[in-house]
């Protein structure tokens, strides 16, 4: 590979074909010790008024100055050039998230129209296994048209969670697993403690009803806010779209943003 972020022939193949592919050690010792402190003080300033019991997930956007590290990753070669090969040179960075995760996630897709192109990367601080959580996958789920996954949708709402045929996929810290948003996925079997991490790109809409599918999902982001009760009640802090470090790519995708109206949407952008 001529560039050492870039996906291999094989590696392209194997995502088009099931919907995923897992990048093993893309995250080095020292990242994994920056992103845990991160992200443990990230999400304790975000819930003060409920500290982390077990009990209920924490989830919050990580796109300050508070936590940097995470708030650079999106435009992190290592995650943006395979996102450029899987869905075109175009590509908008969505957000990153982390998450302390709890028991069962159903199984779904990330979104419902099964012409959005885009990719979520997700990894784990911690060991997982199909033991203890570790994401599931519906290999070539990806591929599925409208009446296909109408139907589909139907048969899994019919099956017990453990009992979907899927591929769990285990790994260790420094692992990143890339997958298809409308790859089905779900989790269980988990602890109430998994510190997991998503990134997530998305094809540049051009045809209206694709940036409405876009601001649809930037409402949808925004109403996060509220359902997990979060003390930032904005997705994107004035600090990450005053883009400080002069990023060029950041800058491309905030106009683009501006211009469709993106942060104009209640609960998106800091005021």
């Amino acid at each position: 590979m001529g560039n050492s972020s870039e996906l291999c022939t094989d590696q392209l193949q194997h995502f088009a074909t099931f919907g995923y592919i897992i990048l093993r050690q893309l995250l080095t010792p020292e990242d994994l010790k920056i992103l845990a402190v991160e992200l443990d003080q990230g999400l304790d300033a975000q819930f003060p008024h409920n500290p982390f019991d077990g009990s209920q997930r924490h989830w919050s956007r990580m796109t300050d100055e508070t936590t940097p590290f995470f708030a650079s990753l999106m435009e992190d070669v290592r995650f943006l050039t395979p996102a450029q090969q899987i869905c075109g040179e175009d590509v908008l960075g969505i957000g990153i998230d982390a998450n302390r995760y709890i028991g069962d996630t159903g199984w779904h897709p990330d979104t419902g129209n099964a012409q959005q192109i885009a990719v979520k990367y997700i990894f784990y601080l911690d060991p997982v296994t199909a033991k203890t959580g570790a994401l599931r996958v519906i290999p070539g789920s990806h591929l599925l048209q409208e009446t296909e996954r109408q139907i589909f949708s139907k048969g899994i709402q019919n099956t017990s969670l453990q009992e979907v045929p899927c591929q769990a996929i285990n790994t260790v810290p420094g692992d990143v697993i890339a997958f298809d948003i409308r790859t089905w996925h779900a989790s269980y079997g988990g602890g109430r403690n998994r510190r997991a991490c998503n990134l997530d790109y998305f094809q540049n809409p051009k045809a209206s009803d694709e940036i409405e599918l876009l601001l649809q999902l930037g409402r949808s982001h925004a109403s996060s806010v509220n359902h997990f009760d979060t003390k930032r009640k904005f997705n994107y802090s004035k600090n990450w779209l005053e883009n400080p470090h002069q990023s060029q790519i950041r800058q491309c995708w905030i106009d683009r943003f501006n211009e469709i109206g993106y942060f104009d949407q209640l609960g998106v952008a800091e005021l």
